[in-house]
């Protein structure tokens, strides 16, 4: 009789394991369906109240605009040369550099105006996204403060455009007194000879006069470079211990922290205004060079002139004709210079931005659902391992 009982075990022990697993399925649906109401209107109920709390949530909007940066030139590939990239003006935004100029101009004294700008190169294009966040009701200030953004934008390049259209306007006069000196020459061959010798001993001196105030602008360029880079390394050691006293958290060291909040926001100006002064310079540079460039240029025409007068005296009016073409050329690209343009907006969202009550309520609801999902099976286990508690007693 033992051994029987002994080969009935063993045949069980030897059964295919998938019998259990068809057992502990059933009984997985088992308690699911027990449980189905609490595992449907749990997830119902916190659902609900997401979407209650969300549709309390004050509704924030969104204010926006498009700006293009101002183009100094215009290729004749047709690819166009920015004063600034969009790069660099996303990150002035971002930085908030003009953030404190636009409440001085709108007179907004409070620190709760918290102004936060958010720039976003669109894909393929020279062109930016700014927007900013605001709640109901404050729409109408978020595109004031908007404005003035732009307002601080076409300031800031304004002048650039205009020194470089003066450029042009000074190269467009040189040629056109370059035409009226032709057409002088044209009345007395040897006359003009003499005058053409003269000019060329006035523009050398201009050369080298130019010359010399460019060596200047370099010098001081050097200084200035130098002096960014000692700014720089100071503005990061003030950073390095404004981190240290940040980690500290002391509150007799506020004072300490402000102080290098304020030398940090000292140094931005300050370094800011240097790299203004190193750009201004540049283009000093560039217009001093272009100038010289000219004038060599010219002076090798002026020469070039006095050997074609005795013998191609018609030829002066073919040069007057490429000169008039390269004034055309000239009006041309200036008026392709331009400042920063304001493509659209500011705008106001037509709907909130925030709060987002489909994936507030979705995800309320997901999280219900798994955490009601797995309640009933732990309330079972618990009862089953009371239950074998009790029968092992």
């Amino acid at each position: 009789m033992t051994d029987k009982k002994a080969s009935q075990q063993s045949d069980l022990q030897s059964q295919p394991s998938y019998h259990e697993d068809e057992i502990n399925l059933v009984d997985l649906l088992r308690v699911i369906w027990k449980w189905k109401w609490l595992i449907v209107a749990g997830p119902l109920f916190f659902a609900g109240i997401a979407a209650v709390i969300s549709l309390q949530m004050p509704k924030i909007y969104e204010v926006s605009t498009i700006i293009e940066p101002a183009i100094a030139m215009v290729q004749d590939n047709g690819n166009v040369l920015y004063f600034d990239s969009v790069a660099s003006i996303s990150g002035k935004v971002q930085g908030g550099i003009y953030n404190e100029e636009i409440k001085k101009a709108l007179g907004l004294d409070s620190p709760k105006i918290d102004i936060a700008f958010q720039p976003v190169i669109i894909h393929e294009t020279s062109t930016i996204k700014i927007t900013s966040q605001w709640k109901e009701g404050e729409t109408d200030l978020g595109v004031k403060i908007t404005q003035q953004l732009n307002h601080h934008l076409l300031n800031e390049y304004a002048r650039i455009v205009e020194l470089k259209k003066e450029i042009h306007d000074t190269q467009i006069a040189m040629k056109q007194s370059a035409i009226n000196e032709i057409k002088t020459e044209g009345a007395d061959i040897d006359e003009q000879i003499k005058l053409m010798v003269g000019e060329i001993g006035k523009k050398r001196s201009e050369i080298k006069r130019r010359q010399d105030s460019l060596e200047n602008g370099r010098q001081r360029k050097e200084e200035l470079v130098k002096e960014i880079e000692r700014v720089k390394e100071n503005t990061e050691e003030i950073v390095q211990q404004r981190a240290l006293l940040l980690k500290d958290k002391n509150p007799e060291k506020n004072i300490s922290l402000i102080i290098n909040s304020t030398m940090i926001q000292q140094n931005m100006i300050y370094s800011n205004h240097l790299h203004n002064s190193v750009y201004d310079l540049i283009i000093k540079e560039n217009q001093m060079e272009a100038e010289i460039d000219t004038f060599s240029r010219e002076i090798d025409k002026i020469k070039a002139d006095i050997k074609r007068l005795n013998v191609k005296k018609p030829e002066i009016q073919n040069e007057i004709a490429d000169i008039e073409t390269a004034i055309k050329r000239l009006n041309l690209e200036k008026e392709l210079i331009r400042n920063v343009v304001v493509l659209a907006g500011p705008e106001i969202s037509l709907y909130p931005v925030k709060p987002k009550i489909k994936k507030i309520v979705f995800l309320a609801g997901f999280v219900a659902l798994f955490v009601f999902g797995l309640f009933p099976f732990f309330i079972e286990y618990m009862r089953i391992y009371r239950a074998k508690g009790k029968a092992r007693s």
